[in-house]
């Protein structure tokens, strides 16, 4: 027998009596699905502003009671070759920019952070920035710098202008440097507004710092990122060129214990993104819950309502059912065709649902968010770009077809066991 080719008859005959229940499929998965895909654009965002903060997806430091590598290269070398042959391994020299300040035309703007960038390494993670003007692509082995919107717009310049760097050296000098601003771009969050990237060779020179000193070095996978099942694997073998740190969910547990001289000897450790955004861990995490919650409640509402509708619209159709029985129907023949009337009116309000996430992310991609304080770190290029989740869009589906069938089970069930003689009998 031919379910659904009877199944789908019966909807356009009865599309009056089902209409309300393809609607609330439709609006509870459009609005479950869109939630998912902005919370994860949103999240994705964030990621990226990390990577390029902390430079790739792991971050390698250590050293002898401080964070520094006098000279990286012997550190890279053994690096590189325990990673794939595509992982950009890279020095970097963050400085910390307390007693610093941008001039210029007499304006003086204080950094918190300087960071010292190798871009001829890093170019590919530097090209995902957000530029509202000029980008990295000149500033390898120049006096560059790279400046925030906010640091811009404090200092009134633009590309080609030429700011005073004032810094103290590491031998407690006060030094004057010239930057030439190469690139400005828009970050208003924790990682960007007082940060600003210089050609580590560049800030090695003005801090008086060896040649090849580095404090970090970044580990960035460009195509395929790095999984955190994976990160295990990097630290055993890592384990066998130096002496490691344990894995840890908080990159200041080993600050704490390298920084505080409880370590003997010189140690390192393998700091995933995650680590270092601890500081964010609870934002993010009630961003998943709060989508979680908006999930399960709307799917919640589509198995209730859709069964609760549908046991009134089963015992409208009992005399319905007592004609396929006397005629001599199985039950199990019964219950396919109800059954399959329902799944075939969760798949068309699912794809419909489908239609209505696409159409809210697309509106919502259209407008900024940048007028919002400190929501920029969430952001690309000023708006939500939401981020398809195929995965999580074929679980969505699949719980709310199998959970919302198997409530209407019970339904169904009830109304099959009445003979034909007393199904025939009832009138509505």
């Amino acid at each position: 027998m031919n379910y659904v080719k009877i199944s789908f008859r019966s909807l356009i005959l009865r599309w009056r009596q089902y209409i309300s229940l393809f609607f609330v499929c439709a609006l509870g998965t459009g609005i479950s699905l869109s939630s998912l895909f902005l919370i994860n654009g949103m999240l994705n965002a964030l990621s990226n502003k990390a990577k390029i903060y902390y430079g790739g997806d792991l971050q390698f430091l250590g050293g002898n009671r401080n964070l520094e590598f006098p000279d990286s290269r012997e550190f890279i070398q053994k690096i590189s070759a325990l990673f794939p042959a595509d992982a950009v391994v890279s020095p970097r020299f963050d400085f910390d920019a307390a007693t610093s300040a941008f001039y210029y035309e007499g304006v003086g703007v204080r950094q918190r952070i300087i960071k010292g960038i190798d871009f001829s390494r890093e170019q590919e993670l530097f090209s995902k920035f957000n530029y509202i003007e000029g980008s990295a692509a000149e500033m390898a082995e120049t006096n560059g710098v790279l400046l925030s919107e906010g640091i811009a717009r404090m200092l009134e310049v633009s590309c080609g202008d030429s700011i005073t760097f004032m810094l103290m050296t590491a031998h407690g000098y006060t030094n004057t440097v010239q930057l030439i601003v190469k690139g400005i771009f828009q970050d208003s969050s924790v990682f960007g507004l007082y940060t600003s990237y210089v050609d580590i060779g560049f800030l090695r020179s003005a801090f008086s710092a060896p040649e090849f000193f580095a404090n970090r070095i970044g580990i960035f996978f460009p195509e395929t990122g790095v999984k955190k099942s994976a990160v295990p694997k990097y630290q055993k073998l890592l384990e066998t060129q130096f002496t490691m740190y344990r894995l840890v969910d908080d990159k200041y547990e080993f600050y704490n214990e390298l920084l505080g001289g409880k370590l003997e000897s010189p140690t390192y450790a393998l700091i995933p993104l995650d680590a270092n955004m601890e500081e964010l861990r609870i934002v993010i995490d009630a961003m998943k819950i709060i989508t979680a919650f908006v999930i399960i409640t709307l799917i919640l509402i589509i198995v209730v309502g859709i069964s609760s509708t549908y046991r009134v619209i089963v015992m409208k159709r009992i005399n319905e059912i007592g004609i396929y029985k006397a005629i001599g129907m199985e039950r199990t023949s019964v219950i396919m065709l109800l059954l399959s009337e329902t799944a075939i009116l969760l798949a068309a309000g699912c794809a419909c649902g489908l239609g209505l996430c696409a159409a809210i992310c697309l509106t919502i991609q259209k407008f900024t968010f940048a007028f919002i304080p400190a929501f920029d770190i969430f952001l690309t290029d000023g708006h939500i770009i939401p981020l398809p989740d195929p995965a999580g869009t074929a679980a969505l589906f699949a719980i709310v077809i199998v959970t919302t069938v198997s409530a209407v089970m019970f339904s169904v069930w009830k109304a099959i066991k009445i003979t034909p003689v007393q199904a025939l009998g009832i009138t509505e």
